[in-house]
């Protein structure tokens, strides 16, 4: 068994997981409640989705398509994720949300989104008026320093929710915002476009716009998570030198793996049940499955066109930046929201960093207790304070 896999349940080497009887018991739970979870979830993008499938299926869509295949857009990232230029962010205090969290300043910072799509076939008003979606984070930090130090000059992590999980009191549970805290981290709690605040006039739920048929609006929507993500960066990094760090749940884990390989100033990351290849979730989800299925009959393209498509936004499109040692993997060994497949995949192309399988499925994590001391103990093992 690889060093690396920190977890007490272990993965056979001809594939599956040793689970005891207590596991399989859990495991089980824990699938038929994501199976029921990615069948509403995929009715409901179906849904939404219905008045775009007649435009989705002209021909002249895969020709919009094509312009992802570019690729320079893998070798030379920074042609295709453009470094946005500086604007100082409005910081309004927040809510404080009923944390056990006290000594606490909680704050909104707020950025122009002033995203615009790459592809020339698409407008901003096409992919969602950048205008009336600002970006927005919430801001827990710290009022004193550490040891006489300055506040600002705490580690910050920052927080990515999951597809339309983005409720900030839902977070700060699910992440257990306050043992981070208290271990000494400020927090930054970013929400994507499409959700919560940032929805889209109309929209029937929040994420509604994400997760879309057209794959030219996934691949910009990925860029527009990735220009605000820098920003917050760039926002940090100008308070202070002190470390930045990500770690995200579900598409949050999509976002945070894909960080990992675009942004040197990181110093860890920690994908949580990560979904690694987007298109192939969404081949998973039904009733939407069949459809899309159907248009790429129309279309004459398969999953392996699509996922090269969205290649230059997939966390295995480039080896990490950051090193080998400050990448941790949480995975589930129930999960059917984002098979464990996708850990997997992610787990060998970063060469087997630590990687951590509990015995639940993608929202009820059983024994998290577990996985979250093996959390703390990477953070406090790379000596950020």
């Amino acid at each position: 068994m690889h060093h690396s896999v920190l977890s007490r349940v272990k993965p056979r080497p001809e594939g599956g997981f040793a689970h005891d009887l207590k596991d399989r018991v859990l495991t089980g739970i824990g699938a038929t409640a994501d199976h029921f979870l990615r069948t509403f979830l995929s009715t409901r993008v179906l849904v939404s989705n219905i008045p775009a499938i007649p435009k989705v299926m002209q021909a002249d869509y895969r020709q919009k398509w094509e312009f992802y295949r570019n690729p320079e857009f893998i070798t030379a990232p920074e042609t295709f994720f453009a470094k946005p230029e500086w604007v100082e962010p409005v910081v309004r205090p927040a809510d404080p949300m009923n944390l056990p969290i006290h000594d606490a300043i909680y704050e909104d910072v707020i950025f122009p989104s002033e995203f615009e799509p790459l592809n020339p076939a698409y407008h901003a008003s096409d992919v969602y008026p950048a205008k009336q979606a600002p970006a927005i984070a919430r801001f827990i930090r710290h009022k004193q320093g550490i040891h006489g130090g300055k506040a600002e000059d705490r580690p910050t992590l920052i927080v990515v929710h999951g597809y339309v999980l983005d409720g900030y009191k839902f977070n700060a549970q699910l992440f257990e915002v306050a043992k981070f805290f208290r271990l000494g981290f400020n927090i930054l709690m970013y929400t994507m476009p499409y959700h919560g605040p940032r929805k889209a006039p109309g929209a029937r739920f929040s994420g509604d716009g994400f997760m879309f048929f057209d794959v030219a609006r996934i691949a910009e929507n990925v860029r527009w998570s990735v220009h605000d993500l820098t920003r917050y960066i760039d926002f940090l990094k100008k308070r202070s030198a002190a470390p930045v760090g990500m770690m995200g749940f579900s598409l949050g884990g999509y976002h945070t793996a894909l960080m990992a390989s675009l942004d040197k100033r990181l110093s860890f990351a920690i994908p949580v049940v990560p979904v690694i290849t987007l298109f192939n979730v969404i081949l998973q989800w039904q009733p939407s499955a069949a459809v899309i299925e159907g248009f790429l009959k129309v279309l004459k393209l398969d999953k392996n066109d699509i996922n090269q498509l969205l290649f230059p936004v997939s966390p295995l499109a480039r080896q990490p930046v950051i090193d080998h040692e400050r990448l941790l993997i949480i995975a589930g060994t129930a999960d059917r929201m984002a098979h464990p497949d996708h850990a997997h995949s992610l787990w060998h192309h970063w060469k087997h960093p630590k990687i951590y399988w509990f015995p639940g499925n993608h929202l009820v994590h059983f024994e998290k207790t577990h996985y979250m001391r093996e959390v703390v103990a990477f953070l406090r093992g790379l000596k950020l304070f």
